[in-house]
């Protein structure tokens, strides 16, 4: 199929374009696009079989990637396959997601890399690249055989949740790679300071009685990491960074000019320690809070952007175990250097951190449960709440979901460039709806926003110019819009 997507507000970072047009997609490939504020012509002609998806109001932007992604297979179907893995994926508007290689089998052989890329290519609704072990198994014993991996397809290595305690073997690592140049993505988290551990170390952890991990076990090993990667030259890349410690020593390493580079999920952006609480946590004031960013971006507090109610952690029970993730949650404190590193560029791209677990993993204890969220169809929804609080810009949200992650990976980013594959997502930035955990496609069903009402959602998703998800009949004609674009109210100054 051919489409002209019509009218949309299009955001695309890599070229620096945040205009209004019409984009024609012709054999899986962006063919033109025409900018509204410049010309107002008619298209001419169409290719036969184009078909006009209307997509006014929305905003149209290049496919976002996920850099960190546990698709579960091989070995661990009840958690995830790569075909639901990736269903979900479209449904957030990732047209490529990353696989870690926390498989059974670990993605630690060439065999395994190629039995993954096997099934992405039968079961795969959006593109997959595959990240491989760093070390034989994950048990930070030997080296994988590392060239055989990035031959094998592999574009970075992790050991995917799991720190390697011995720093002469991250050394060796980081030399390896060094070599093949190729990022070394570490888990930063020191296991002796945070043995049994359940929560973040502090208040809260203290009030419930539950065992705690420090801000400490992550600075650390992100220190010595860095430290390992200035001596190699090594490209560093710090996963899930949650702690305004870990920010703080990852600006001063590029400062340096040290190669390293870092990530931050939605949810260690929005949610705090204090959703361990739940019913127990005080209730929401009527007011929304002071703004995080004190003088780096405007602030949005206008009553006819129709702001969406604060998201609420008294909805859930306390130890509720859908809030136990790797690292833990933090503090408020916390929460604000993570938003000032994203909008200062010491973090570098969002990623999901998609970690679905099954009903027995997550029905038990709360220290026994497996951590992780599942969080591919919330990424983009939970993003949104600080772009309309004015915390983050629009812009600079969709450049950390796509040109961000393809820096780090050392690949082109998506973009609408004519000529390009036409990997694009539209989402409706003022949409709102409600979380239902049980109606989500991943099979990880683990979220703490089930009943939070989030705004902004994935109307269509189009990987390689397939439409790989699509919300009911949305685009088809007949769908009514409103006649501006909705980027006015939620773009930085800046960018204005």
């Amino acid at each position: 199929m051919n489409y002209l997507i019509k009218s949309g507000s299009i955001i695309d970072p890599s070229r620096r374009v945040a205009t209004v047009g019409d984009i024609l997609i012709v054999d899986g490939k962006v063919e033109q696009v025409f900018d509204m504020t410049e010309m107002r012509a008619d298209h001419g002609p169409l290719p036969e079989g184009t078909e006009v998806i209307n997509a006014r109001g929305c905003v149209v932007a290049p496919g976002f990637t996920d850099m960190h992604t546990q698709l579960g297979e091989p070995g661990q179907e009840h958690r995830e396959t790569i075909a639901s893995g990736t269903l979900a994926a479209a449904h957030g508007g990732f047209t490529t997601v990353c696989a870690m290689p926390g498989t059974s089998p670990v993605l630690d052989r060439a065999a395994v890399a190629h039995q993954v890329r096997a099934i992405a290519q039968r079961d795969g609704h959006v593109y997959v690249e595959l990240i491989g072990a760093i070390t034989m198994g994950r048990e930070g014993k030997a080296l994988t055989e590392m060239i055989e991996l990035a031959e094998a397809g592999c574009i970075a290595f992790s050991d995917d949740g799991r720190s390697i305690a011995d720093p002469a073997l991250m050394r060796s690592a980081l030399a390896y790679a060094a070599a093949l140049d190729l990022p070394v993505m570490a888990h930063c988290e020191d296991a002796r300071l945070g043995a049994g551990w359940a929560m973040h170390e502090g208040a809260v952890s203290t009030r419930l009685g539950l065992p705690g991990t420090p801000a400490a076990a992550e600075e650390l090993m992100i220190a010595r990491d860095i430290a390992l990667a200035e001596d190699t030259g090594a490209h560093l890349h710090i996963c899930h960074v949650s702690t305004a410690g870990g920010v703080a020593c990852i600006r001063a390493a590029k400062e340096r000019g040290v190669r390293v580079t870092a990530e931050v999920t939605p949810h260690h952006l929005t949610l705090t320690d204090v959703w361990v609480l739940g019913a127990l946590a005080p209730h929401p004031v009527a007011s929304p809070p002071p703004p995080l960013i004190r003088g780096k971006a405007r602030r949005i507090r206008s009553p006819e952007l129709g702001l969406p109610d604060w998201l609420i952690p008294s909805l859930l029970p306390p130890y509720d175990t859908s809030t136990r993730v790797r690292p833990p949650l933090r503090t408020a404190h916390d929460v604000e250097a993570l938003i000032v590193g994203l909008h200062d560029g010491t973090i570098d791209a969002i990623v999901t951190g998609h970690s679905p677990q099954s009903r027995v993993e997550k029905e038990c204890e709360y220290g026994l449960s497996a951590p992780g969220i599942s969080s591919l169809e919330t990424a983009l929804g939970l993003m949104l709440t600080l772009v309309h609080r004015g915390e983050l810009d629009l812009v600079n949200t969709v450049a950390r979901l796509t040109e961000g992650p393809a820096q780090v990976l050392g690949r082109s980013p998506a973009t609408l460039r004519p000529g390009a594959r036409a990997d694009i997502v539209i989402f409706d930035p003022d949409q709102t709806w409600v979380v239902d955990a049980a109606r989500l496609v991943s099979r990880g069903k683990n979220t703490p926003l089930h009943g939070q009402q989030l705004k902004g959602q994935i109307m269509l998703t189009m990987a390689g110019g397939t439409i790989a998800f699509r919300r009911e009949n949305f685009g088809r004609s007949g769908r009514s819009g409103p006649q501006t674009s909705k980027l006015s109210g939620i773009l930085s100054t800046d960018d204005e």
